[in-house]
């Protein structure tokens, strides 16, 4: 297997079919939101002055309010989940020779809406039991030192060496979880296998290929690491670079000024900013997919 072919192929289509781009910018996780737990009002005597001073909130508009961010964080991993199918076989058919729209990659990601949200429950479930296998045992001795003696430096020299093996613990385990996870979506979606079957073969092809998928793992996060730095490093200067004249209109009292020239930036910037996500996610995707296709199973190209 050529990785350089690999990369080459990958970086083709992403450049060729944009429109995966959109696939791309949610395919690469799920986002979340942090909810607010504490809406009560706050307590206090009305000889408190303060508290009377505090602005009630209407509980019709922190229920709709909820009710908004639930159905933001529901339709991100709705997307999330179809975006999985419809980069898979777009990439698939794309580097068989055949062609796709947005159209087609759509119905491809909807046609396996629920074999994916399937997958994504098994593997969420394993990743929460592995959590449970690493944090349980060490939560235990961490517990019973800090019970058994006062000493601040042994609590710390604790405190670190078992931090330090839970980290190597998830690495050793998590990782080949996203590797054998990444393998299995794409058996499911060519193959259309149910995800315990296609966990089941994408753990045997990372167990039979396993230097290539390792290194096809680390080729992946080295470039996603790469990209991420830089793409900072731009978003600072850009933002250092809109944030000083900004600044000065404000501090010469044309906050008109300043506002435009906020939102100006804001409609340049973010959808730029959207778009490198979007196009990272799919040539990273692009990469598993074509890995997937030249590893095989037992070294043979899986028909799709």
């Amino acid at each position: 297997m050529s990785y350089g072919e690999i990369l080459k192929t990958a970086f083709a289509i992403t450049r060729r079919n944009r429109y995966l781009w959109f696939f791309g910018l949610f395919a690469g996780g799920v986002s979340s939101f942090n909810l607010p737990t504490n809406f009560s009002p706050p307590s206090g005597g009305g000889d408190d002055p303060a508290a009377g001073a505090l602005p009630s909130v209407d509980p019709a508009v922190i229920i709709v309010a909820v009710g908004a961010i639930l159905l933001l964080v529901v339709a991100a991993i709705a997307l999330g989940l179809i975006a999985q199918g419809a980069l898979v076989e777009s990439v698939a058919a794309i580097d068989r020779g055949g062609e796709r729209r947005f159209k087609t990659a759509w119905k491809s990601g909807t046609r396996t809406f629920w074999r994916v949200l399937g997958w994504a429950a098994l593997l969420v479930a394993i990743a929460v039991g592995i959590l449970i296998v690493v944090g349980v045992p060490l939560g235990g001795i961490a517990f019973g030192v800090f019970s058994a003696t006062e000493s601040l430096g042994v609590r710390i020299a604790v405190g670190v060496i078992l931090a330090l093996l839970a980290i190597a613990a998830l690495i050793v385990l998590l990782v080949p979880l996203q590797i054998i996870g990444a393998l299995a979506v794409r058996d499911l979606v060519l193959r259309e296998e149910r995800p315990v079957a296609a966990f089941r073969n994408g753990y045997r092809m990372f167990r039979a290929q396993l230097g290539p998928s390792l290194l096809v793992w680390l080729i992946q996060f080295g470039i996603t690491i790469g990209v991420t730095i830089v793409t900072l490093v731009l978003v600072l200067g850009l933002t250092l670079a809109v944030a000083v004249p900004t600044i000065a209109l404000f501090a010469a009292d044309l906050a008109a000024a300043g506002i435009a020239a906020l939102v100006l930036a804001a409609l340049i910037l973010i959808p730029l900013f959207l778009a490198v996500i979007g196009a990272l996610g799919t040539f990273t995707h692009s990469i598993w997919t074509l890995a997937y296709l030249r590893l095989g199973r037992g070294g043979q190209q899986p028909a799709v």
